[in-house]
């Protein structure tokens, strides 16, 4: 088995956006991923997540990969697809990774393999495809699964999804993020951990607040006012 920084050697060349220290978040899930589940991505594009994913799971478990592919404003089409399969036989990943080459909903309603133990959450943003993603599958994660959102703190669709279905809920904790990537465990909770994951998540509005500023700025055309609001480059991608 390889380490995080071999598998990131290897990922980093795939286009996607995707910083380091998330990648090792999303390594070090599929590393830990329970016996007898499987791992799910929503959201594939060329294979970046999906190569870090494989490359970090147990002997014998297995990612399924989905996505229509069918959508340039994604990056979908013939020419991604391509690129996906390419990366990730040139990884060494293609026969752990399985491809369902289609919708999240339609993908979750038909689903019949393993419980789900990771589940990484990278689709369209908006509200209704991010709440079809959260309610399709999480009757499908096992106990104790991780479920982790790209774009969860830059996305108005994303976030406002985030808070309808996480904020204080019975099932779900909040339990940390890298940047715009947040993190969750499912599972019962307590009061009390409801209310702190809560209150962690009320915390990262001021991030959230902060990436909707420079997207702002950046279509408003005042670069100058976007740079002087990041930290780092591309970071509403991040």
């Amino acid at each position: 088995m390889v380490t995080f920084d071999e598998a990131w050697q290897i990922a980093d060349g795939i286009e996607g956006w995707l910083l380091k220290e998330q990648g090792r978040a999303l390594f070090e899930a599929a590393h830990s991923l329970a016996p007898g589940t499987r791992a799910v991505e929503i959201g594939s594009h060329r294979g970046k997540s999906a190569t870090l994913i494989a490359l970090g799971l147990p002997p014998a478990a297995r990612l399924t990969a989905v996505d229509p592919f069918d959508d340039p404003r994604w990056g979908g089409g013939p020419e991604s697809l391509a690129a996906f399969n390419a990366n990730l036989t040139a990884a060494g990943v293609n026969e752990r990774v399985d491809l369902f080459k289609g919708l999240s909903e339609e993908a979750s309603a038909t689903w019949s393999e393993e419980p789900v133990g990771f589940l990484w959450v990278d689709g369209a943003h908006d509200v209704t495809s991010t709440l079809k993603d959260f309610d399709g599958w999480l009757p499908h994660l096992a106990r104790g699964a991780r479920l982790y959102v790209h774009d969860a703190f830059s996305a108005v669709g994303t976030t406002h999804a985030i808070f309808r279905r996480f904020f204080f809920a019975r099932n779900v904790r909040f339990v940390g993020s890298v940047r715009s990537l947040a993190m969750f465990e499912v599972g019962p909770v307590s009061i009390v951990g409801r209310t702190r994951s809560a209150l962690t998540l009320i915390a990262r509005l001021g991030f959230f607040a902060r990436m909707i500023a420079i997207k702002l700025a950046r279509r408003s055309g005042h670069p100058r006012l976007e740079r002087r609001l990041m930290t780092t480059d591309n970071e509403p991608l991040i």
